[in-house]
């Protein structure tokens, strides 16, 4: 085998790691650790010293985000189980969602004992609004418009339909922290919303997440369940019958990541605004490249730039373009620039529970159960010619959130070597 020559790359190393506000820690966030350990409270509710840090969170994000409730919980996954649950999602319920998304949504369904139902994407990589309506049965329940790879999903469409059919919407912001639609935050024009504070969002701490709603029933509903099953008042539980004592998931966030989180909310419009500027000027630079379009934003100034995605003629070409990309070092930390089709568990294809059905419990539940019997769905490759297309023929990359001048070069010069030799 030919050994590579590195004195023949365009970079000698890849681009800095992806993780946009982690790439944004510094001694603020040390102090604001410090703060709840030196307290010995790091739970939320009470503690020696509690300092509510959570609880602070949750107002800040709140009034950031023009929502009246926010509600912390451990993770973006326990923030969909949740919303979801708060809706009344189970057994004979039809959920839509798109068939570029992340497994999370899928699982949640799932748990839940639902049936998701795969939507088409158009080219701005979100819920299509001019097809959704053929997926809407007497059975759905709810749709979920995911905010992709950093950009807003057409919100004023797909909320025409929805109300047309008196459907619920969840908005998962997951990816899309600090964005917005017309002018709107995402997050706060559905029934209810969702954020991410994983390692790779626009903020970060570490894990945890994020639920937002303008419905005080809703919100109520979410508290009892994200917690024991009750409400809390002054940190108590209310161990009281009533319409909100449910079941809960033991998804509260802890203190440490409260007090980190409100750090990174600070920051949250430095880091979006050093990954538009960065995209922008990568843009500009390969924007004359005949055959090498870009995905469609449904609202430019909304988009957080967390992902630039690049679409080619054709699945075979745009391979080899990613492959050339990641040659020359062109990729994020350890995450390699890909096809979309081959972005993992982002799409519904490559998500091997959900195509072949499986079940966490013996007796194949939900798909078994007969409240389901009537949603009956393929989710094998194929499923959704138009979006599978579209995503066989487009490529990926992180922006990340601290490109200097010269990464920002590297990056048009290597797609634009790549582009010579293809297209």
């Amino acid at each position: 085998m030919k050994k590579r020559d590195d004195n023949c790359l365009l970079r000698k190393k890849p681009l800095p790691f992806e993780f946009p506000g982690a790439n944004w820690f510094d001694r603020q966030e040390e102090r604001a650790a410090l703060r709840v350990i030196r307290a010995k409270s790091p739970f939320r509710y009470y503690g020696p010293k509690c300092g509510f840090e959570v609880d602070r969170l949750e107002d800040e994000f709140a009034r950031v985000n023009g929502v009246k409730h926010a509600l912390a919980v451990s993770s973006g996954t326990q923030a969909l189980a949740t919303a979801m649950a708060a809706l009344g999602i189970g057994p004979g319920a039809e959920v839509i969602v798109p068939a570029y998304m992340w497994i999370a949504i899928v699982a949640s369904i799932v748990r839940l004992g639902a049936i998701p139902v795969l939507a088409d994407i158009d080219d701005s990589f979100t819920l299509d609004p001019r097809r959704l309506e053929q997926r809407i049965t007497r059975r759905t329940r709810l749709i979920v418009g995911v905010h992709m790879s950093g950009a807003p999903a057409d919100m004023a469409a797909i909320l025409k339909v929805a109300r047309r059919h008196k459907i619920p919407v969840l908005e998962d912001c997951a990816q899309c922290n600090g964005g917005s639609f017309r002018g709107r935050q995402v997050g706060s024009m559905g029934t209810l919303g969702i954020f991410s504070f994983q390692l790779n969002k626009n903020m970060t701490t570490g894990e945890g997440g994020m639920l937002v709603t303008n419905s005080t029933h809703l919100f109520r509903r979410a508290s009892a369940i994200h917690d024991l099953g009750y409400p809390r008042i002054g940190g108590r539980l209310v161990m009281e019958n009533g319409p909100y004592a449910l079941w809960g998931f033991g998804g509260r966030l802890n203190e440490i990541a409260g007090a980190i989180g409100r750090v990174q909310l600070k920051k949250l419009p430095l880091v979006v605004a050093a990954m538009r500027k960065a995209k922008a000027q990568i843009k500009k630079g390969v924007a004359d490249i005949q055959g090498l379009t870009f995905r469609r934003l449904n609202d430019t100034r909304g988009d957080t730039a967390a992902f630039l995605i690049m679409m080619l003629p054709d699945a075979g070409r745009a391979g080899k373009f990613a492959k050339a990309l990641n040659a020359d070092n062109i990729f994020a930390g350890m995450s390699p620039t890909l096809r979309v089709a081959d972005f993992g568990m982002h799409v519904y294809f490559n998500i091997h529970s959900l195509v072949e059905k499986h079940s966490n419990s013996p007796d194949g539940f939900p798909w078994t159960l007969p409240a389901n019997k009537h949603s009956v769905y393929s989710y094998t490759k194929g499923a959704l010619p138009v979006s599978d297309a579209l995503m066989e023929r487009s490529v990926i990359m992180p922006i990340p959130s601290v490109m200097t001048g010269q990464d920002i070069q590297d990056t048009i010069s290597a797609i634009r070597k790549a582009a010579a030799q293809l297209l």
